[in-house]
């Protein structure tokens, strides 16, 4: 688990009628609606955006990453996404591809250009590495998004109004051995299914991590955070994700080969 695993990137307005239809909903079917979202907010069918990434930790001066990012789900359900670091130069042309079924554990690829050297995270320690240095986001979140009902059993507890837009309130407690959090509350706009608050808390049940979205924007695609914010209240660090730009480009098939990564002029 994670910051961006906190971190909700959803989408898609479905409008005051589908609101009064989503107040019979269960709340695993909120989360999965939350989770057909993906961590990009991709819903379904393929997706560009373009991401700037700023962290804050105490003590450091504040680093920012930007990223390129590629997404396409296919007929099977599996979702494909390729990221791109762009900058700082350090780390710039580095890619990373995942490979996400609806079931099972998928696939993940890291390509290094200064070494040309391709490599599968396959073990444990690889996945849980970060891809931001300092971050506390890791390959695994990336991939996996906001993926909840495996490991947490979920209640609605009920209504509340955050930034202005009704919201259903979700508590989420651990229902099975590995899960990181103890408890995670979710709070999910009614009629695009966006995260518009959550709280992480640790095994000992102390507020560890906060996410917010300050604000929700209208772009091509629908409605989406303008930024989020994702708080370590434990270590004093902050990651303030935005998404700069998104289309639903169709993205070629050979973007998601793992031995073109090191061929692929982006």
């Amino acid at each position: 688990m994670n910051r961006l695993r906190q971190v909700a990137w959803a989408i898609a307005v479905l409008g005051t009628t589908l609101c009064g239809v989503g107040q019979r909903l269960t709340p695993d079917e909120i989360l999965a609606k939350v989770e057909e979202q993906s961590f990009f907010g991709t819903g379904s069918g393929s997706l560009y955006a373009a991401l700037a990434v700023t962290i804050e930790e105490s003590g450091q001066p504040d680093a920012g990453y930007a990223f390129r990012v590629w997404s396409k789900e296919y007929p099977d359900g599996t979702t494909k996404t390729l990221l791109l670091y762009a900058a700082p130069e350090l780390v710039a042309g580095t890619l990373y591809l995942a490979y996400t079924p609806k079931e099972g554990t998928g696939r993940m690829w890291l390509y290094l250009p200064a070494l040309e050297i391709l490599k599968e995270l396959v073990s444990e320690s690889d996945r849980k590495g970060e891809f931001i240095s300092g971050s506390g986001i890791t390959y695994d979140d990336v991939a996996s998004g906001f993926s909840y009902r495996e490991g947490y059993a979920a209640t609605l507890v009920g209504e509340e109004v955050v930034i202005g837009t009704t919201a259903w309130r979700l508590d989420l407690l651990s229902a099975k051995s590995g899960t990181e959090w103890s408890r995670i509350q979710l709070w999910v706009d009614q009629g695009a299914f966006i995260v518009l608050r959550a709280e992480f808390y640790d095994r000992s049940g102390k507020l560890a991590r906060v996410l917010g979205v300050p604000e929700l924007v209208q772009d091509e695609l629908g409605l989406r955070p303008a930024r989020l914010v994702v708080e370590d209240l434990l270590q004093g660090g902050r990651a303030t994700v935005e998404i700069e730009a998104r289309s639903a480009e169709e993205i070629p098939d050979a973007y998601f080969e793992p031995y073109n990564l090191g061929k692929l002029e982006l």
